[in-house]
């Protein structure tokens, strides 16, 4: 039995490259199975029930035994990435969501694929990376030689009329003229954008929110080596007026309750630092908040009390297992009070040493 396994985000890269893969099984295997899952009890449930039969496995948001089943095997395996912000507007222009929603599903995808980049038998294919003074029929031969799926030319060329290559009025792939990547995505992906396109479907706000969350999120990329993740504070929501984004200003008046929660982001597995920064504007003199870090259940809390006005840091440890679970901050004011305002809240998250 052998498996393919194709990882990638949601966008453009991954839906051409994993047409790519099942062109591929197509010609090598003729019949096999397709095995979309992101886990390994599924995978393994797959492997009994298919008795032996060839498959492609396809995963978005592997668990981290996937993972580590990858890692030790040490099987082949692809990885399709692209710009994150770019991923956002295809989950638009796919999807009927329009919210911060979208955000959240990239984030949760480059978290779980992070522990795969470095693996010795991934084949990455970024898609701003990919050469595009070459075209698909190397790219398709690389994929094949990586996989060791050794088809011969007439097989790889009857592939190539799978994911965007022409025909000749005779039936036959053009292949002294192979479209590039692009050309050849625009073909076959239905919803296919450019890379770097401003869609109507994701709003100027929401696209710099994405740039600001995910952009750090991308791994593999010296200038994000080590970096901060950022959290701005259009990410959270409001205690006060639950389902609705956080504003400006937090009015502390009134009963003890739950200020601020959210942003329901992903983190790769690993220890963490998050530091907490927010300005008080207006005294709240001597208030004591309760700050919480909830994934599947709490990974860290702190109180802290301010003094005075001012610009404000507090810090505590996470170790986050798994990064499909969203994580969840609250903010919590553990008395009344009868003034005071918070300002410019936000989370930085830097990998522990």
């Amino acid at each position: 039995m052998t498996i393919h396994f194709a990882f990638g985000m949601p966008g453009v890269m991954s839906s051409w490259g994993v047409a790519a893969v099942h062109a591929l099984a197509r010609e090598a295997f003729g019949d096999y199975a397709i095995i979309a899952t992101d886990t390994v009890d599924e995978l393994r449930q797959h492997v009994v029930a298919q008795s032996g039969k060839n498959a492609v496995l396809v995963s978005q948001f592997p668990e981290p035994k996937l993972s580590e089943l990858i890692l030790r095997v040490n099987v082949p395996f692809l990885l399709f990435l692209e710009d994150p912000v770019d991923a956002v507007s295809y989950l638009a222009r796919a999807t009927e969501q329009r919210d911060i929603g979208l955000v959240r599903v990239v984030s949760a995808s480059l978290a779980c694929l992070e522990p795969l980049a470095g693996a010795s038998g991934a084949l990455v294919l970024r898609r701003n990376d990919v050469d595009q003074s070459s075209g698909i029929d190397l790219l398709l031969k690389t994929i094949d030689r990586h996989l060791s799926t050794d088809l011969k030319l007439e097989q790889i060329a009857n592939a190539l009329l799978q994911v965007g290559m022409s025909m000749s009025p005779s039936g036959q792939p053009l292949l002294a003229n192979a479209p590039k990547l692009e050309e050849a995505a625009a073909a076959v992906i239905a919803g296919y954008l450019t890379p770097r396109e401003v869609v109507p479907e994701v709003s100027e706000a929401l696209r710099e929110t994405a740039r600001k969350i995910l952009c750090p999120l991308e791994f593999g990329r010296r200038e994000n080596s080590g970096g901060t993740i950022f959290w701005p504070q259009e990410a959270f929501l409001s205690g006060d007026s639950l389902g609705h984004a956080l504003d400006n200003l937090v009015d502390l008046a009134g009963g003890a309750r739950c200020l601020i929660y959210g942003p329901y982001l992903h983190l790769p597995p690993g220890r963490w630092n998050a530091k907490f920064i927010f300005d008080v504007d207006e005294d709240c003199h001597g208030q004591i908040f309760t700050v919480e870090v909830h994934a599947t259940e709490l990974l860290g809390s702190l109180r802290v009390c301010p003094q005075g006005t001012g610009s404000f840091e507090a810090a505590v440890p996470v170790d986050v297992t798994d990064p499909r679970a969203p994580i969840e901050i609250r903010v919590m004011m553990d008395s009344g009070a009868i003034e005071g305002r918070l300002s410019a809240w936000n989370v930085e998250w830097l990998r522990a040493a």
